[in-house]
Order: C-alpha cells, then sequence, then structure tokens
C-alpha cells in the first residue's frame, strides 16, 4: 500500500534534529520512500494507515501534528521532478 505521510513538528521540538529524527525513522523503517516535500513523505508498505501512524508516533512530540492516507490511482503533481513521479507511477501502476 502507498501512504502520503505529512507531519508539523511544532515549537519547541522543531529543531533541524527534530526534523532529522523523523527523516531518520522513515527511512529506516519503510525500505521503500519518496521525499515530496519538506514534511511529506509517501511510503510504500504492507502496513496499514493506522499501523503506519503508531509506528512513525513514537518519534513525534505531543503537541506535533501528524497525518497518514492511502494513495491509491488518482494523483497529479506538479513541479514535482521525474524521479518523484516516476516513483509513484511504478508503485501505483499495480494497484
Amino acid at each position: 500500500m502507498i501512504h502520503v505521510v505529512g507531519y508539523d513538528l511544532v515549537a519547541p521540538n522543531n529543531s533541524s534534529e527534530d526534523y532529522e529524527r523523523v527523516i531518520n525513522a522513515i527511512k529506516a523503517n519503510f525500505n521503500s520512500w519518496c521525499h515530496i516535500e519538506q514534511s511529506v513523505w509517501i511510503v510504500d508498505t504492507p502496513s496499514d494507515a493506522a499501523a503506519v501512524r503508531d509506528l512513525l508516533k513514537q518519534y513525534l512530540y505531543a503537541g506535533d501534528r501528524l497525518l497518514v492516507a492511502r494513495l491509491q490511482g488518482n494523483w497529479a503533481s506538479w513541479n514535482c521532478g521525474d524521479n518523484r513521479n516516476n516513483w509513484l507511477k511504478s508503485r501505483l501502476a499495480t494497484q
């Protein structure tokens, strides 16, 4: 399943080290991922959205925000670049 993961780290826990902690968690816990925007990632995993949320919550503070949503087939982008678009196309073509 392909999931969009978006998060917002809230002060005072929004330093570059805090962002790096979340980024490293995404890279370490998902074999296939695509970094779309500063705090938006797409992950390919057999887990459902709630499981992805629960896994990533441990890297966040109580005031931070997190959204995980399954992405299925219908998407569009602008100015995201060929690498990101091709990553999405290759994974969503089979769903």
